[in-house]
Protein backbone atom coordinates (compact mmCIF):
# COMPACT_ATOMS: atom_id res chain seq x y z
CA UNK A 1 0.00 0.00 0.00
CA UNK A 2 1.68 3.42 -0.79
CA UNK A 3 -0.05 6.73 1.03
CA UNK A 4 0.15 9.87 -0.90
CA UNK A 5 -0.63 13.13 0.94
CA UNK A 6 -0.69 16.51 0.47
CA UNK A 7 -1.51 19.74 2.84
CA UNK A 8 -2.26 23.13 2.51
CA UNK A 9 -3.65 26.30 4.51
CA UNK A 10 -4.92 29.74 3.33
CA UNK A 11 -6.31 32.57 5.58
CA UNK A 12 -8.95 33.16 3.31
CA UNK A 13 -9.82 36.24 1.47
CA UNK A 14 -11.78 38.29 4.53
CA UNK A 15 -9.76 37.56 7.50
CA UNK A 16 -6.51 39.02 8.14
CA UNK A 17 -4.53 36.04 10.27
CA UNK A 18 -4.54 32.82 10.11
CA UNK A 19 -6.18 30.31 12.94
CA UNK A 20 -5.85 26.79 11.29
CA UNK A 21 -2.77 24.72 12.25
CA UNK A 22 -2.48 20.70 10.75
CA UNK A 23 -0.08 17.92 11.89
CA UNK A 24 1.43 15.04 9.52
CA UNK A 25 3.81 12.43 10.59
CA UNK A 26 4.19 10.54 6.99
CA UNK A 27 6.36 8.15 8.06
CA UNK A 28 3.72 6.57 10.68
CA UNK A 29 0.37 7.75 7.67
CA UNK A 30 -1.58 9.90 10.81
CA UNK A 31 -2.55 12.89 9.82
CA UNK A 32 -4.91 15.67 11.51
CA UNK A 33 -6.15 19.14 11.24
CA UNK A 34 -7.06 21.99 13.92
CA UNK A 35 -9.19 25.03 14.27
CA UNK A 36 -8.68 27.69 16.83
CA UNK A 37 -11.00 29.58 18.33
CA UNK A 38 -11.33 32.67 21.28
CA UNK A 39 -10.09 35.76 18.67
CA UNK A 40 -7.36 36.94 18.25
CA UNK A 41 -4.12 35.22 19.34
CA UNK A 42 -5.82 32.86 21.48
CA UNK A 43 -7.49 31.12 18.45
CA UNK A 44 -3.93 30.87 16.83
CA UNK A 45 -2.06 29.85 19.86
CA UNK A 46 -4.70 26.89 20.77
CA UNK A 47 -4.77 25.36 17.62
CA UNK A 48 -0.65 24.97 17.38
CA UNK A 49 -0.35 24.15 20.74
CA UNK A 50 -2.57 21.56 19.86
CA UNK A 51 -0.63 20.17 17.39
CA UNK A 52 2.60 20.69 19.11
CA UNK A 53 1.57 18.76 22.48
CA UNK A 54 -0.33 15.72 20.08
CA UNK A 55 3.48 15.84 17.68
CA UNK A 56 5.89 16.21 20.24
CA UNK A 57 4.47 13.35 22.35
CA UNK A 58 3.51 10.74 19.77
CA UNK A 59 6.55 8.97 19.94
CA UNK A 60 6.18 9.07 24.18
CA UNK A 61 3.05 7.30 24.21
CA UNK A 62 2.92 3.72 24.95
CA UNK A 63 0.06 1.45 25.45
CA UNK A 64 0.61 1.57 28.82
CA UNK A 65 0.26 5.50 28.77
CA UNK A 66 -3.01 5.40 26.92
CA UNK A 67 -4.90 2.82 29.28
CA UNK A 68 -3.88 4.35 32.55
CA UNK A 69 -5.56 7.72 30.44
CA UNK A 70 -8.64 5.95 28.33
CA UNK A 71 -9.38 3.16 31.45
CA UNK A 72 -9.59 -0.59 31.21
CA UNK A 73 -12.93 -0.89 29.43
CA UNK A 74 -10.48 0.02 26.45
CA UNK A 75 -8.02 -2.70 26.23
CA UNK A 76 -9.12 -4.49 23.27
CA UNK A 77 -8.21 -1.68 21.48
CA UNK A 78 -5.33 -1.42 19.17
CA UNK A 79 -2.30 0.22 20.94
CA UNK A 80 -1.98 3.07 18.52
CA UNK A 81 -5.67 3.51 18.38
CA UNK A 82 -5.10 4.38 22.43
CA UNK A 83 -2.29 6.50 21.58
CA UNK A 84 -4.08 8.75 19.18
CA UNK A 85 -6.47 9.00 21.02
CA UNK A 86 -4.60 9.67 24.35
CA UNK A 87 -2.87 12.18 22.51
CA UNK A 88 -6.39 14.23 21.67
CA UNK A 89 -7.01 13.94 25.02
CA UNK A 90 -3.86 15.34 26.14
CA UNK A 91 -3.82 18.19 24.34
CA UNK A 92 -7.18 18.90 25.68
CA UNK A 93 -5.88 18.83 28.76
CA UNK A 94 -3.05 20.96 28.02
CA UNK A 95 -4.63 23.85 26.89
CA UNK A 96 -7.28 23.67 29.79
CA UNK A 97 -4.22 24.19 32.24
CA UNK A 98 -2.87 26.73 29.98
CA UNK A 99 -5.83 28.80 30.59
CA UNK A 100 -5.82 28.40 34.22
CA UNK A 101 -2.50 29.87 34.33
CA UNK A 102 -2.90 32.53 32.04
CA UNK A 103 -6.39 33.61 32.46
CA UNK A 104 -5.92 35.99 29.59
CA UNK A 105 -5.99 32.85 27.11
CA UNK A 106 -9.46 31.85 28.95
CA UNK A 107 -11.97 31.31 26.25
CA UNK A 108 -9.39 29.62 23.70
CA UNK A 109 -10.14 26.17 22.30
CA UNK A 110 -9.45 24.21 19.04
CA UNK A 111 -11.22 21.46 17.03
CA UNK A 112 -9.19 18.55 16.19
CA UNK A 113 -9.71 15.94 13.18
CA UNK A 114 -7.63 13.09 11.69
CA UNK A 115 -6.78 10.05 10.40
CA UNK A 116 -4.69 7.09 10.91
CA UNK A 117 -3.86 4.37 7.63
CA UNK A 118 -2.68 1.18 9.35
CA UNK A 119 -1.38 -0.36 6.10
CA UNK A 120 -0.76 -3.71 7.64
CA UNK A 121 -4.46 -4.38 8.80
CA UNK A 122 -5.76 -2.28 5.38
CA UNK A 123 -7.85 -0.04 8.25
CA UNK A 124 -7.98 3.92 8.03
CA UNK A 125 -8.90 5.04 11.99
CA UNK A 126 -10.90 8.23 12.02
CA UNK A 127 -11.05 10.89 14.94
CA UNK A 128 -12.65 13.76 15.89
CA UNK A 129 -13.79 16.96 18.26
CA UNK A 130 -15.73 19.91 17.25
CA UNK A 131 -16.59 20.71 13.73
CA UNK A 132 -13.36 19.89 11.67
CA UNK A 133 -14.43 17.38 9.55
CA UNK A 134 -12.92 13.88 7.39
CA UNK A 135 -14.65 13.14 3.59
CA UNK A 136 -13.70 10.06 2.04
CA UNK A 137 -14.66 10.24 -2.03
CA UNK A 138 -14.73 6.29 -3.51
CA UNK A 139 -15.60 5.27 -6.84
CA UNK A 140 -16.71 8.80 -7.64
CA UNK A 141 -19.05 9.51 -4.73
CA UNK A 142 -18.38 11.27 -1.55
CA UNK A 143 -19.32 10.67 2.11
CA UNK A 144 -18.92 12.58 5.27
CA UNK A 145 -17.34 10.20 8.16
CA UNK A 146 -17.14 12.64 10.92
CA UNK A 147 -20.13 13.91 12.67
CA UNK A 148 -19.59 17.60 13.62
CA UNK A 149 -19.97 18.58 17.40
CA UNK A 150 -22.20 21.89 16.98
CA UNK A 151 -25.09 23.41 18.24
CA UNK A 152 -26.12 23.73 14.61
CA UNK A 153 -26.32 19.66 14.00
CA UNK A 154 -27.47 19.51 17.34
CA UNK A 155 -31.03 21.19 16.01
CA UNK A 156 -30.54 19.49 12.47
CA UNK A 157 -30.32 16.16 14.81
CA UNK A 158 -33.68 17.03 17.36
CA UNK A 159 -35.72 17.99 13.95
CA UNK A 160 -36.10 21.52 15.99
CA UNK A 161 -33.68 22.82 12.46
CA UNK A 162 -34.20 22.13 8.79
CA UNK A 163 -30.81 21.60 6.88
CA UNK A 164 -31.99 24.56 4.72
CA UNK A 165 -32.60 27.14 7.83
CA UNK A 166 -28.95 26.05 9.04
CA UNK A 167 -27.50 27.77 6.14
CA UNK A 168 -28.75 30.93 7.23
CA UNK A 169 -28.56 30.64 11.13
CA UNK A 170 -26.96 33.44 13.39
CA UNK A 171 -24.87 30.75 15.45
CA UNK A 172 -22.63 28.85 12.25
CA UNK A 173 -19.43 28.07 14.45
CA UNK A 174 -21.16 27.58 17.94
CA UNK A 175 -19.53 24.41 19.14
CA UNK A 176 -20.94 21.50 21.71
CA UNK A 177 -17.17 20.33 22.02
CA UNK A 178 -13.71 20.91 21.36
CA UNK A 179 -10.43 21.25 23.10
CA UNK A 180 -9.36 22.89 25.86
CA UNK A 181 -12.74 24.76 27.06
CA UNK A 182 -12.98 21.59 29.71
CA UNK A 183 -10.85 19.72 31.54
CA UNK A 184 -11.74 16.50 30.51
CA UNK A 185 -13.22 15.62 26.70
CA UNK A 186 -14.87 12.82 24.73
CA UNK A 187 -13.54 11.81 21.69
CA UNK A 188 -15.42 10.47 18.63
CA UNK A 189 -13.61 7.46 16.69
CA UNK A 190 -14.77 5.11 13.97
CA UNK A 191 -12.50 2.73 11.09
CA UNK A 192 -13.23 0.98 7.85
CA UNK A 193 -11.57 -1.11 5.39
CA UNK A 194 -9.79 1.10 3.06
CA UNK A 195 -9.59 0.52 -1.06
CA UNK A 196 -7.18 1.42 -3.89
CA UNK A 197 -8.26 4.67 -5.13
CA UNK A 198 -9.77 5.95 -1.71
CA UNK A 199 -8.86 9.53 -1.87
CA UNK A 200 -9.77 11.56 2.30
CA UNK A 201 -9.84 14.74 2.88
CA UNK A 202 -9.49 16.54 6.25
CA UNK A 203 -10.88 20.03 6.32
CA UNK A 204 -11.59 22.92 8.75
CA UNK A 205 -15.25 24.21 8.26
CA UNK A 206 -13.90 26.92 6.03
CA UNK A 207 -14.33 24.09 3.04
CA UNK A 208 -17.33 22.89 3.62
CA UNK A 209 -18.64 26.68 4.80
CA UNK A 210 -17.48 27.73 0.90
CA UNK A 211 -18.16 24.72 -1.07
CA UNK A 212 -20.94 21.57 -0.99
CA UNK A 213 -20.22 17.84 -0.91
CA UNK A 214 -21.09 17.89 -4.54
CA UNK A 215 -18.56 21.09 -5.04
CA UNK A 216 -15.59 19.16 -3.59
CA UNK A 217 -16.35 15.43 -5.41
CA UNK A 218 -16.31 16.91 -8.33
CA UNK A 219 -12.98 19.04 -7.87
CA UNK A 220 -11.46 15.88 -6.22
CA UNK A 221 -12.72 13.55 -8.97
CA UNK A 222 -11.16 16.04 -11.33
CA UNK A 223 -7.76 15.80 -10.05
CA UNK A 224 -7.22 12.29 -8.37
CA UNK A 225 -4.97 11.27 -7.68
CA UNK A 226 -2.77 14.14 -7.48
CA UNK A 227 -3.15 15.15 -4.37
CA UNK A 228 -1.67 18.44 -4.48
CA UNK A 229 -3.52 19.69 -6.80
CA UNK A 230 -6.70 18.59 -5.14
CA UNK A 231 -5.17 20.66 -2.01
CA UNK A 232 -4.37 23.64 -4.23
CA UNK A 233 -7.78 23.38 -6.39
CA UNK A 234 -9.94 23.12 -3.48
CA UNK A 235 -8.43 25.86 -1.44
CA UNK A 236 -8.60 28.03 -5.11
CA UNK A 237 -12.59 27.18 -5.24
CA UNK A 238 -13.14 28.30 -1.44
CA UNK A 239 -11.37 31.60 -1.95
CA UNK A 240 -12.89 32.36 -5.17
CA UNK A 241 -16.54 32.26 -3.84
CA UNK A 242 -16.08 34.21 -1.10
CA UNK A 243 -13.31 32.61 1.13
CA UNK A 244 -14.67 34.12 4.19
CA UNK A 245 -12.89 31.40 6.64
CA UNK A 246 -9.49 30.39 7.60
CA UNK A 247 -9.16 26.49 5.26
CA UNK A 248 -6.97 23.98 5.80
CA UNK A 249 -7.20 20.88 4.09
CA UNK A 250 -5.19 17.84 3.90
CA UNK A 251 -5.91 15.30 1.17
CA UNK A 252 -4.72 11.71 1.36
CA UNK A 253 -4.51 9.48 -1.20
CA UNK A 254 -4.58 5.11 -0.67
CA UNK A 255 -2.78 3.40 -3.74
CA UNK A 256 -2.41 -0.37 -3.77
CA UNK A 257 -4.12 -1.84 -1.35
CA UNK A 258 -5.46 -5.10 -0.65
CA UNK A 259 -9.00 -5.89 -0.85
CA UNK A 260 -11.27 -6.60 2.27
CA UNK A 261 -12.13 -10.02 0.89
CA UNK A 262 -8.57 -11.20 0.67
CA UNK A 263 -8.37 -13.23 4.04
CA UNK A 264 -7.92 -10.17 6.32
CA UNK A 265 -9.52 -11.18 9.83
CA UNK A 266 -9.39 -7.43 10.88
CA UNK A 267 -12.71 -5.97 11.60
CA UNK A 268 -13.71 -2.38 11.09
CA UNK A 269 -15.63 -0.10 13.47
CA UNK A 270 -17.90 0.93 11.41
CA UNK A 271 -20.32 3.00 13.87
CA UNK A 272 -18.98 5.82 15.46
CA UNK A 273 -17.93 5.40 19.26
CA UNK A 274 -17.42 8.07 21.89
CA UNK A 275 -14.14 7.50 23.92
CA UNK A 276 -15.87 8.94 27.73
CA UNK A 277 -14.29 12.19 29.52
CA UNK A 278 -11.47 11.20 32.07
CA UNK A 279 -11.58 10.65 35.77
CA UNK A 280 -9.57 12.65 37.59
CA UNK A 281 -6.65 9.77 38.20
CA UNK A 282 -6.91 10.15 34.59
CA UNK A 283 -6.03 13.57 33.82
CA UNK A 284 -3.53 13.53 36.48
CA UNK A 285 -1.65 11.04 33.97
CA UNK A 286 -1.79 13.55 31.28
CA UNK A 287 -0.44 16.39 33.67
CA UNK A 288 2.57 14.10 34.27
CA UNK A 289 2.65 13.71 29.83
CA UNK A 290 2.17 17.65 29.75
CA UNK A 291 5.03 18.22 32.27
CA UNK A 292 7.40 16.15 30.22
CA UNK A 293 6.20 17.87 27.10
CA UNK A 294 6.98 20.95 28.80
CA UNK A 295 10.61 20.81 29.22
CA UNK A 296 11.60 20.41 25.23
CA UNK A 297 8.51 22.44 24.27
CA UNK A 298 8.87 25.09 21.55
CA UNK A 299 5.45 26.77 21.42
CA UNK A 300 5.91 30.14 22.83
CA UNK A 301 2.86 31.23 25.00
CA UNK A 302 1.72 34.57 23.21
CA UNK A 303 3.13 37.85 24.95
CA UNK A 304 0.09 39.49 26.12
CA UNK A 305 -1.01 36.73 28.11
CA UNK A 306 2.32 37.07 29.98
CA UNK A 307 2.41 40.47 30.35
CA UNK A 308 1.87 41.44 34.26
CA UNK A 309 -0.72 44.04 35.87
CA UNK A 310 1.95 46.41 37.18
CA UNK A 311 -1.12 47.72 39.27
CA UNK A 312 -0.62 44.52 41.21
CA UNK A 313 2.91 44.99 42.40
CA UNK A 314 4.04 45.98 45.69
CA UNK A 315 5.82 48.64 44.21
CA UNK A 316 3.36 50.68 42.90
CA UNK A 317 1.07 49.98 45.54
CA UNK A 318 3.64 51.76 47.37
CA UNK A 319 3.77 54.51 45.19
CA UNK A 320 0.33 54.96 45.28
CA UNK A 321 0.07 54.76 49.17
CA UNK A 322 2.77 57.26 49.30
CA UNK A 323 0.61 59.62 46.63
CA UNK A 324 -2.67 59.55 48.13
CA UNK A 325 -1.18 60.72 51.78
CA UNK A 326 0.39 63.91 49.77
CA UNK A 327 -2.72 64.37 47.81
CA UNK A 328 -5.65 63.05 50.26
CA UNK A 329 -8.11 61.43 50.02
CA UNK A 330 -10.18 63.19 46.68
CA UNK A 331 -7.21 62.10 44.86
CA UNK A 332 -7.05 58.92 46.17
CA UNK A 333 -10.58 58.04 44.78
CA UNK A 334 -9.92 59.39 41.35
CA UNK A 335 -6.59 57.49 40.85
CA UNK A 336 -8.11 54.15 42.53
CA UNK A 337 -11.30 54.45 39.63
CA UNK A 338 -8.82 55.02 37.27
CA UNK A 339 -6.79 52.17 38.25
CA UNK A 340 -9.47 49.93 38.44
CA UNK A 341 -10.84 50.93 34.98
CA UNK A 342 -7.73 49.99 33.12
CA UNK A 343 -7.26 47.18 35.16
CA UNK A 344 -10.07 45.15 32.82
CA UNK A 345 -7.93 44.53 29.63
CA UNK A 346 -8.17 41.64 27.34
CA UNK A 347 -6.16 39.99 24.83
CA UNK A 348 -8.49 42.47 22.61
CA UNK A 349 -8.16 45.25 24.37
CA UNK A 350 -10.41 47.61 26.86
CA UNK A 351 -13.33 45.00 27.83
CA UNK A 352 -16.27 45.17 29.76
CA UNK A 353 -17.71 41.76 31.86
CA UNK A 354 -20.11 40.40 34.16
CA UNK A 355 -20.03 37.87 36.53
CA UNK A 356 -22.23 35.52 35.71
CA UNK A 357 -24.29 33.41 37.51
CA UNK A 358 -26.24 30.40 36.32
CA UNK A 359 -29.35 29.16 38.77
CA UNK A 360 -32.39 27.13 39.68
CA UNK A 361 -35.57 27.47 41.12
CA UNK A 362 -35.62 26.26 44.75
CA UNK A 363 -38.01 22.74 45.47
CA UNK A 364 -40.09 24.75 47.93
CA UNK A 365 -40.43 27.92 45.47
CA UNK A 366 -40.99 25.71 42.56
CA UNK A 367 -43.38 23.56 43.80
CA UNK A 368 -45.46 26.20 44.86
CA UNK A 369 -45.24 27.70 41.26
CA UNK A 370 -46.55 24.33 40.11
CA UNK A 371 -49.05 23.55 42.16
CA UNK A 372 -51.25 26.57 41.28
CA UNK A 373 -53.38 26.80 37.85
CA UNK A 374 -54.02 30.36 38.21
CA UNK A 375 -51.98 31.77 35.13
CA UNK A 376 -51.55 35.42 36.37
CA UNK A 377 -50.94 34.21 40.01
CA UNK A 378 -48.22 32.03 38.54
CA UNK A 379 -46.76 35.21 36.77
CA UNK A 380 -46.35 36.96 40.10
CA UNK A 381 -44.62 34.27 41.71
CA UNK A 382 -41.95 33.84 38.64
CA UNK A 383 -41.59 37.69 39.06
CA UNK A 384 -40.87 36.96 42.96
CA UNK A 385 -38.39 34.52 41.77
CA UNK A 386 -36.69 37.15 39.40
CA UNK A 387 -36.76 40.05 42.19
CA UNK A 388 -35.23 37.97 44.91
CA UNK A 389 -33.40 35.17 43.23
CA UNK A 390 -31.33 35.02 46.34
CA UNK A 391 -33.91 33.65 48.16
CA UNK A 392 -35.91 31.32 45.21
CA UNK A 393 -32.83 30.23 43.82
CA UNK A 394 -29.77 28.07 44.10
CA UNK A 395 -26.71 27.38 41.62
CA UNK A 396 -27.35 24.95 38.87
CA UNK A 397 -23.58 23.43 38.07
CA UNK A 398 -22.38 21.15 35.12
CA UNK A 399 -23.98 23.94 32.80
CA UNK A 400 -22.26 24.03 29.39
CA UNK A 401 -22.49 28.43 28.68
CA UNK A 402 -21.61 29.51 25.35
CA UNK A 403 -20.94 33.58 24.38
CA UNK A 404 -21.20 34.11 20.58
CA UNK A 405 -21.39 36.71 18.10
CA UNK A 406 -21.22 37.31 14.44
CA UNK A 407 -21.17 33.27 14.45
CA UNK A 408 -18.36 33.39 16.33
CA UNK A 409 -17.50 31.45 19.74
CA UNK A 410 -16.14 33.86 22.28
CA UNK A 411 -16.41 32.25 25.39
CA UNK A 412 -16.92 28.84 26.03
CA UNK A 413 -17.44 27.43 29.86
CA UNK A 414 -19.10 25.32 32.25
CA UNK A 415 -20.77 26.56 35.40
CA UNK A 416 -20.31 26.09 39.10
CA UNK A 417 -21.49 26.96 42.21
CA UNK A 418 -19.93 30.38 42.07
CA UNK A 419 -20.73 32.88 39.28
CA UNK A 420 -18.18 32.73 35.98
CA UNK A 421 -16.28 36.12 35.60
CA UNK A 422 -16.42 36.58 31.96
CA UNK A 423 -14.79 39.76 30.32
CA UNK A 424 -15.14 40.33 26.43
CA UNK A 425 -15.51 43.52 24.36
CA UNK A 426 -18.39 45.52 24.74
CA UNK A 427 -21.87 44.66 22.59
CA UNK A 428 -24.32 41.88 22.43
CA UNK A 429 -23.63 38.32 22.61
CA UNK A 430 -25.94 35.42 22.02
CA UNK A 431 -25.84 33.59 25.37
CA UNK A 432 -26.50 29.63 25.69
CA UNK A 433 -26.85 27.49 28.51
CA UNK A 434 -27.43 23.96 27.32
CA UNK A 435 -28.01 21.31 30.05
CA UNK A 436 -30.27 18.04 29.32
CA UNK A 437 -33.94 18.56 30.03
CA UNK A 438 -33.21 22.10 31.09
CA UNK A 439 -34.20 25.44 29.31
CA UNK A 440 -33.24 29.59 29.66
CA UNK A 441 -36.40 31.46 31.62
CA UNK A 442 -36.46 34.75 29.78
CA UNK A 443 -37.41 37.59 30.77
CA UNK A 444 -40.90 37.53 29.86
CA UNK A 445 -41.13 34.14 31.41
CA UNK A 446 -40.54 32.32 27.81
CA UNK A 447 -38.51 28.79 27.40
CA UNK A 448 -35.57 29.88 25.45
CA UNK A 449 -32.75 27.73 24.04
CA UNK A 450 -30.44 30.72 24.13
CA UNK A 451 -31.31 34.59 25.06
CA UNK A 452 -29.15 38.22 24.12
CA UNK A 453 -27.05 39.28 26.83
CA UNK A 454 -25.59 43.18 26.72
CA UNK A 455 -21.94 43.78 27.69
CA UNK A 456 -21.12 47.28 28.51
CA UNK A 457 -17.88 49.09 29.71
CA UNK A 458 -17.85 49.72 33.47
CA UNK A 459 -14.62 50.23 36.46
CA UNK A 460 -16.31 46.69 37.77
CA UNK A 461 -17.87 43.59 36.33
CA UNK A 462 -21.75 43.53 36.45
CA UNK A 463 -23.62 40.85 37.75
CA UNK A 464 -25.58 38.51 35.75
CA UNK A 465 -28.13 35.81 36.58
CA UNK A 466 -29.56 33.29 34.06
CA UNK A 467 -32.57 30.96 35.65
CA UNK A 468 -33.01 27.51 34.13
CA UNK A 469 -35.54 25.39 34.31
CA UNK A 470 -37.13 22.00 33.88
CA UNK A 471 -38.63 22.10 30.66
CA UNK A 472 -41.11 19.37 31.49
CA UNK A 473 -42.76 21.32 34.59
CA UNK A 474 -42.96 24.67 32.05
CA UNK A 475 -43.51 22.74 29.10
CA UNK A 476 -47.46 24.25 28.74
CA UNK A 477 -45.58 27.88 29.27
Amino acid sequence: MRILSAAKTSTGVVRTENQDFFGVKKENDFFFVCDGMGGGVCGDFASRYASDVILSLFDKITKKDGLKILGGQYSDYDENVLKHVSLIKTANRALYNMTKKYPKLAGMGTTCAGIWVEKEKNLVHIYNVGDSRVYRVRNGRIQLLTEDHSKIKELIDSGKMTAEESKTAEFQSMLTRALGVSETVKVDYKSEFVRSGDVYILCTDGLNGELTDFNINDIVNLHKPDVEEISNELILAVNNSGGRDNTTIISVCVQDAAEPSSGLKYVQQKDIITFSQETSPQSSKEDSLIRKYSKNSNVSVPQLALERNIYKSPLFIALILVLLCVMGLFAYTVMFTDKQNKSIVELTGDVSGINLSVKTINEDKLKEILSTQDVVFRMQLLQDVKRNEESFTHALPNVSVVLSRDGQNKFMGISEYKPMEIKLSGGKYLLTADLDGYKILDDNFKLKNMIVVNFEDSKSLSDKTVIMVAEKDFKNM
